[in-house]
């Protein structure tokens, strides 16, 4: 009886595979066979009975061999939705582990033995196999073939590796961004790119480490710099299985950003320009020549921060208007610049101008005291001009408020402590002072932490014009007049060489400005000292405008092709084309770091 139950079974199976065979002898025979597919069969009714098993099932699970087991619902042997299947009529496919531990892909099949029999059949197929199987499947190498299209379409660097870092897959941007080929690291530990000096972080082994995603910056052997998102990838059990990273090449935009933060910086530089320009005021530096841009770079950067500031140069050349600049574009501005000139404040005045000095500290002074300009200066800026003409005893009292950061008034108990920047400036030479013993060493080294030279004009006659303007449209809003300079005149300017420096210019066009009783500035206006002016070879009196014009150009153009290497630094300083500047080195004999004009 049984051995016809089975035979009723086998041949339903036959005939759900589409296998159709006549006889007893031939359906024993594929009985037989079943038996030996290396692959599991296990036939179950509705109520999950076990009907029929075969070798391969008992292999994998031992609950189906013995005879009683075949009378015991299938839940309680292993892990299927068949009675779903059976009840729904309708295939599934789900996965289980085996009593050794391997993964089985299940496939149940629900089917009627008769009219009023429902069993389901449940094959099991090794995952191994399984997976054989989809990886050679049509939809699955199309599914491949779209991924591969898709990351290489993405332009950035895409790797996938498994849940152990080993490499899956790259796209073709690996090469490119990498300089390693593909088939160098698939299948082979994501770490070995560290290792080999490929890149200096591996993103792959943070993400293992951590089980987040995560976006970290990677330097390539080649210095090119990638901005990479790494996401880890879960299957349902919580288990980590891939991580895909996607690194973007930044290189060029962090170029880009750096070229951006110059630009800015440009800006804020002709901005501060245009608003110094709207407030007319007469203080305003005029920094055009490429010099004066340079000297305005370092203001810039050294504005912010609170070392103290050395400014040398000749008398005239505008170095408390360099110091006002420094305060203004510093985070001091809103408080006060205090500006003292230390060689006009007699000797015996100095210390209580500097110090100050408390209540009835000495007779015929303040009855209730005096602050002293470096209390008053406090969080803000002190300017010592003519820092060279104080006392040796007084620069050790500096030396000390400078180190110290405090202060003792005259007839005062207690010191008190101060905030501020100082900033001091000379025309002398102090290292030949302090050769002579006329200037303290350490007070000279402690001053000049950042040291600003400032040439004197007749060195920057680029700036020239700029200032006639400049001082021209200051005095004419200041007077209310309305006179310009006629063009004969500007060859005058630009041939004297202006030993006041921009202090006498300034007061040569107010003084313009106010006698001149005609709407254009003629050469003969001028100051005699202009006028008749004899330079080392011949005075602008007797030259030409024309020929005066064509000497400013050729020095100009030598000063130049002295400072910079090429002809197309040349010609991006001066704003012409390089053609032109050849050109004109011709016209003047000007030879590309010659010194002689």
């Amino acid at each position: 009886m049984q051995r016809r139950t089975r035979t009723r079974v086998y041949l339903q199976i036959c005939n759900e595979l589409g296998v159709l065979q006549r006889g007893e002898r031939a359906t024993v025979q594929f009985a037989d066979l079943f038996s030996r597919l290396p692959i599991g069969l296990v036939v179950v009714d509705l109520n999950g009975n076990v009907h029929y098993v075969n070798e391969k099932s008992i292999q994998l699970f031992a609950g189906l061999a013995s005879q009683k087991s075949n009378k015991k619902p299938i839940q309680e042997i292993m892990t299927s939705t068949i009675i779903k299947s059976i009840k729904t009529e309708k295939p599934n496919v789900c996965m289980t582990t085996t009593d050794n531990g391997h993964s089985v892909y299940l496939l149940e099949i629900p089917f009627e033995a008769d009219h009023l029999t429902k069993l389901g059949l449940i094959i099991m197929l090794d995952a191994e196999q399984v997976e054989y199987l989809i990886s050679h499947s049509k939809i699955y190498l199309d599914l491949s073939q779209d991924l591969d299209t898709i990351m290489n379409l993405v332009g950035d660097l895409v790797t996938i590796t498994d849940g152990n870092g080993i490499v899956l897959r790259v796209n073709a941007a690996c090469e490119k961004v990498m300089g390693v080929k593909e088939s160098d690291f698939v299948g082979r530990p994501a770490t070995i790119l560290e290792e080999q000096g490929i890149i200096d972080h591996s993103s792959t082994v943070n993400v293992l480490r951590s089980g987040v995603r995560g976006i970290m910056t990677q330097t390539t052997r080649s210095g090119r710099r990638l901005l990479v998102s790494s996401f880890p990838l879960y299957n349902d059990l919580g288990d980590l299985v891939k991580v895909v990273n996607i690194s973007r090449d930044i290189t060029e935009r962090e170029e880009l950003l750096d070229q951006i933060e110059e630009l800015r910086n440009t800006i804020r530089h002709y901005q501060m320009e245009i608003d110094r320009l709207n407030r007319a005021n007469a203080d305003t530096p005029i920094m055009k020549s490429q010099i004066m841009q340079d000297i305005m770079d370092l203001i810039f950067r050294i504005a912010d921060v609170d070392s103290t500031v050395l400014i040398l140069g000749e008398t005239g050349v505008g170095k408390e208007v360099i110091a006002r600049t420094i305060h203004n574009l510093s985070s001091r501005k809103d408080k006060p610049f205090v500006a003292i000139n230390c060689g006009s404040i007699p000797e015996s005045l100095i210390e209580s101008e500097l110090f100050g000095y408390e209540r009835g500290a000495f007779t015929g002074g303040n009855r209730e005291g005096k602050l002293g300009l470096i209390a008053a200066a406090n969080n803000g800026t002190l300017f010592l001009d003519e820092i060279g003409e104080l006392p040796l005893h007084m620069q050790a009292k500096l030396l000390r408020v400078l180190q110290e950061k405090q202060l003792r008034p005259i007839g005062a108990v207690k010191e008190i402590k101060i905030n501020v920047r100082f900033i001091a400036a000379t025309n002398r030479n102090l290292e030949e002072m302090v050769k002579q013993g006329l200037f303290r060493e350490d007070l000279f080294y402690r001053l000049n932490v950042i040291s600003i030279v400032v040439p004197s004009l007749k060195e920057r006659p680029e700036d020239i014009p700029y200032l006639m303007e400049y001082f021209l449209s200051v005095y004419n809003q200041k007077y209310g007049r309305k006179v310009q300079f006629h063009p004969d005149v500007m060859p005058y300017f630009l041939t004297y060489p202006w030993p006041g420096n921009i202090r006498e210019l300034q007061n040569i066009v107010e003084r313009l400005v106010v006698t001149c009783s005609e709407p254009l500035i003629r050469p003969e206006r001028l100051p005699d000292k202009l006028r008749h002016y004899d330079g080392p070879e011949e005075g602008a009196a007797n030259k030409s405008l024309k020929e005066l014009v064509e000497e400013f150009e050729r020095n100009i153009i030598h000063n130049a092709m002295q400072r910079y290497k090429t002809m197309k630094e040349v010609s991006e300083h001066l704003k012409v084309d390089v053609s032109t500047i050849s050109r004109k080195a011709r016209k003047y004999g000007i030879r590309h770091g010659s010194s002689n004009l």
